[in-house]
């Protein structure tokens, strides 16, 4: 066959084969056989072999999975993917939509929102990017910055498309999730062989997606639910809905989760929460809520995010499961910043899905609430349905053996008497273990320095962490980065591979960014999204050591207490000692921000834009070295106007600001 001919019989050939895995994986409406299916696709693999200039690594030929990979590479997301709040009742409902009609009224949009409801699916999201049509990286959440890149295995979903009927670049969000008679099956096969069982379907989806070898994820059902676009460009319009996402979705071969509501009231919302409530455990699939998103873009980009989540969305959960079991006991735990935790340890019990040996009670205050005892039966349920809490006691079960439970008095690992500190807000609810040699604290930083949202060095978890400190191998944290393969090589559960496999993580964890260095640090009230703030702040490492108080006072977004407690840290010369010796040791990357044609102008948004979104032009403005402020003042270099502008207009003028259309600036950008 002459390489035209073949040229025209393989885009045939994966047509017809792109066709059928819509009607088969999406539709679910087949219109061949699987052997016609396989034959079609045998036939193409021929094909690709006889001429390889034919082939392409998105070709249907390669959903079947290829070589395995040694470990999953980082990868940096080019949207920011953030996690909505949740509510668990509908005056959470009615609360969030209060603060949200004050926040648009303040912007001067009085245009009342309808809603998209969508199911909550219990899965693992995954990021789908496409460049002109082409899919090119599938990558996990990860910490919403960072996620690992799983492509060749998403490459094996089938409902998926590997290439898009109009030649448009985006990000499409999604939830992989799998069957329950899949998860029924998996586990019989597991049994025989000895394995432990998965405990749900959304282990089983996330423990299948991190498979370093493509093969085996290709002879699971995986199925993904798409339901976001973000980044949105190339010859069709932007979507100006929600429901028209889901629409360009469904039309571009995605599966679409069809079990969704148009609503324009709470109300109706409810009605559909309520339905759902009721309907959940008949599906294949896991849910725990569902998810309302106000469905104009132009209205969600009014109210853009908080510093951790989207205030046009927010997750109304179903109740949580909730179970009794008897308390066995109570041990008090101490935590990287010598927090005492009373951790309440349980008769096993089965709850949403997996077996619950632990619970947190919180501190002090919250057992004195509760007045729970040792040897209660208590009643458990998960916390958003991930952490274990205890949050009632059936007292009519008592038999009058139960115990009092007793704060002690000091450490119970080092001995050291305990604490509450004060701060500027009053006495902390918490104890605290004060010394700075408690080896419990110790090994408790330690951990959380080298775990997945810290460093994220791979095979070195707690039990590994905790043999290395027992055995004098490490004692500080920067010992890490002196072990050499033979160090290790021979140790329980450590052979010449999997010595060597620890010592490439570690070299590779040497290379970290600005806001994961400064979280793994451990410093108390800073979590990740304080640590991304406060490093984008001040830019570099250099000029965090030598800020002041006063300097922390002005950085947006956080509050007095973690001033307190980064300047503290900072100005300890143990622990910052620490700060020097890890910067001497790692390669800690910063983000420059390039000096573009907008450099030192502060921009305000009003209004709805012609074609593009608030957060499209925000972030060409940010691209080009410009800010964008909420507000107009006398530091305002330009308003960027749309149709509706409200108040913001007027400020504009009375303060002779100069005001632009989106034509002008895609202008001054030269796009």
């Amino acid at each position: 066959m002459e390489i035209k001919r073949a040229k025209e019989r393989v885009a045939d050939l994966r047509q017809a084969l792109e066709k059928h895995r819509y009607l088969y994986h999406v539709l679910d409406r087949p219109e061949v056989s699987d052997d016609v299916y396989d034959s079609l696709l045998s036939e193409l693999g021929a094909l690709e072999e006889k001429f390889p200039e034919l082939d392409h690594p998105m070709s249907p030929t390669h959903r079947v999975g290829g070589k395995p990979l040694d470990h999953f590479e980082k990868v940096k997301h080019e949207v920011r993917q953030w996690s909505f709040d949740n509510v668990f009742g509908f005056d959470g409902l009615r609360a969030w939509e209060e603060r949200n009609t004050k926040i648009l009224e303040k912007a001067g949009v009085f245009k009342k929102p309808t809603y998209i409801a969508e199911l909550k699916i219990d899965g693992l999201k995954v990021v789908l990017s496409y460049k002109n049509g082409v899919f090119s990286r599938g990558a996990t959440r990860g910490d919403g910055e960072i996620g690992e890149d799983i492509t060749n295995n998403l490459k094996t979903v089938g409902t998926i498309p590997l290439f898009l009927p109009n030649k448009v670049t985006m990000t499409v969000i999604g939830e992989a999730w799998m069957k329950k008679t899949d998860l029924e099956a998996i586990n019989r096969e597991r049994k025989k062989s000895g394995e432990p069982p998965y405990a749900n379907t959304r282990n089983l989806a996330a423990g299948t997606l991190r498979q370093l070898d493509a093969k085996i994820v290709a002879k699971r059902n995986i199925q993904i639910f798409s339901y976001d676009i973000e980044a949105f460009s190339g010859g069709v319009s932007v979507p100006r809905t929600q429901k028209e996402e889901l629409e360009i979705l469904a039309k571009f071969g995605f599966l679409v989760n069809e079990d969704m509501a148009h609503c324009k009231t709470l109300n109706e919302v409810e009605v559909f929460f309520s339905l759902w409530s009721k309907k959940r455990g008949k599906e294949e699939y896991g849910i725990d809520g569902i998810v309302v998103k106000i469905n104009e873009v132009d209205i969600c980009s009014v109210l853009g995010f908080t510093a951790k989540s989207p205030r046009f969305g927010v997750a109304y959960k179903f109740k949580a499961e909730e179970v009794t079991t008897e308390l066995l006991d109570v041990q008090f735990q101490v935590g990287r910043t010598g927090a005492i935790t009373p951790v309440a340890h349980l008769k096993p019990v089965r709850v949403a899905g997996s077996l619950v040996k632990r619970a947190t009670l919180h501190n002090m205050d919250e057992i004195e609430r509760l007045g729970v005892k040792i040897g209660d039966t208590v009643i458990l349920r998960k916390a958003g349905d991930v952490i274990p809490e205890i949050f009632g006691v059936v007292k009519d079960l008592r038999r009058g053996k139960e115990k009092k439970i007793i704060m002690p008095k000091s450490c119970p690992v080092c001995g050291t008497a305990l604490v509450r500190e004060k701060s500027g807000t009053g006495i902390s609810v918490a104890w605290f273990c004060p010394s700075d040699e408690c080896d419990a604290k110790h090994r408790e930083a330690f951990i959380h320095f080298v775990s997945r949202k810290g460093l994220d060095i791979e095979g070195l978890g707690e039990k590994i962490v905790n043999e290395f400190l027992d055995i004098g191998l490490v004692r500080k944290i920067p010992d890490i980065f002196s072990l050499k393969k033979e160090d290790i090589e021979g140790l329980e559960g450590f052979g010449e591979k999997s010595a060597e496999n620890l010592i490439t993580a570690i070299a590779r964890a040497k290379k970290t960014s600005f806001p994961k260095f400064l979280y793994a640090l451990g410093i108390r009230q800073v979590g990740e999204e304080t640590a991304r703030v406060v490093a984008e702040h001040f830019g570099t490492p250099k000029k965090l050591l030598s800020a002041t108080t006063e300097d922390f006072l002005k950085v947006p977004g956080i509050g007095e207490i973690s001033t307190e407690s980064i300047a503290r840290f900072l100005n300890n010369k143990k622990t910052r000692s620490l700060v020097e010796n890890m910067l001497s040791i790692l390669d800690v990357a910063v983000e420059k921000k390039k000096a573009g044609k907008m450099s030192g102008k502060i921009f305000v948004i009003t209004g709805t834009l012609p074609s593009l979104s608030r957060d499209e032009a925000k972030k060409i403005i940010l691209d080009e070295g410009g800010k964008v402020a909420a507000s107009v003042s006398a530091k305002t270099s330009y308003l960027l106007m749309g149709s509706d502008p409200g108040s913001k207009l007027s400020d504009a003028k009375r303060l002779k600001i100069k005001i632009l259309e989106e034509k002008d600036l895609l202008n001054l950008v030269g796009s």
